[in-house]
């Protein structure tokens, strides 16, 4: 070994072991951010996934409901607000980056985004670094906390993990294979996404962040998945689709957090 060269960290090597040792897309996602949040001290840690062609997202985050309902609204009627993605848009940028290396911290701690999105926490310290894990498919990973700013060294070992998570990502079988199913039943695709949920015990605002739509849509699917099962609430359709009944299957794991 170089001895001029700095130590690796052995949580580099855990995160990259507990990756790949992931059996599906659900336990990928959990164990990119329980490897990452180890190796890199955060309060809150975001892995996300985005097809641009189905409009598709799929999303783990620590601790797993980090944000309120209104924050989320706000993040996803407004994602320009966030210097470090417009930075990243404008500028096509491979390397984690921090969010004092593309804005005034002062301006970002004034701005309507953090105020409305990351005051309440207190965590302006931004570390992000987007990439495309296929031909339609970009990935984001993103920390924030209080306290101190993240590392220069912080990025380096993002940028070391990065070809790590592209690979990991490219040998599971189909990262959207369980998003894609449809019920036979008459529900759309997201109706059946949203069924899912609501067997799983999920509430509303909470199905609204795994699949990374509005509160009001899952509310619509809701009432969608109410009719066209002819039953009168969510608990007799919880019954219906554990009793085995329905005349389709739902899929034995979830496809994100949760």
């Amino acid at each position: 070994m170089n001895p001029s060269l700095p130590p690796i960290p052995r949580h580099l090597f855990d995160a990259i072991y507990e990756m790949n040792a992931a059996g599906n897309h659900s336990d990928f996602f959990a164990a990119v951010v329980f490897g990452l949040t180890r190796m890199i001290k955060t309060d809150i840690c975001v892995v996300q996934a985005f097809d641009r062609v189905q409009q598709r997202i799929r999303l783990k985050m620590s601790p797993e409901q980090p944000f309120t309902q209104a924050e989320i609204d706000y993040y996803m009627a407004h994602p320009d607000g966030m210097p470090l993605v417009k930075y990243y848009e404008r500028t096509g940028d491979t390397r984690a980056r921090r969010m004092c290396d593309v804005a005034d911290m002062q301006v970002w701690r004034n701005s309507p985004h953090y105020q409305t999105c990351l005051a309440r926490q207190n965590v302006p310290y931004v570390l992000g670094l987007p990439f495309s894990v296929s031909a339609t498919t970009v990935a984001a990973i993103s920390f924030n906390r209080g306290g101190r700013e993240f590392s220069r060294r912080d990025c380096d070992l993002l940028d070391v993990f990065a070809p790590h998570f592209r690979l990991a990502w490219s040998r599971q079988p189909d990262p959207w294979a369980e998003v894609n199913y449809q019920h036979a039943a008459g529900l759309t695709p997201r109706e059946g996404d949203v069924l899912y949920w609501i067997t799983c015990g999920k509430l509303n605002s909470e199905i609204a962040v795994i699949l990374g739509i509005r509160l009001s849509t899952v509310q619509e699917h809701v009432a969608n998945i109410l009719r066209k099962l002819q039953v009168e609430n969510r608990h007799a359709l919880t019954v219906l689709c554990m009793g085995g009944s329905g005349p389709w299957t739902l899929p034995s794991h979830p496809h994100a957090s949760g």
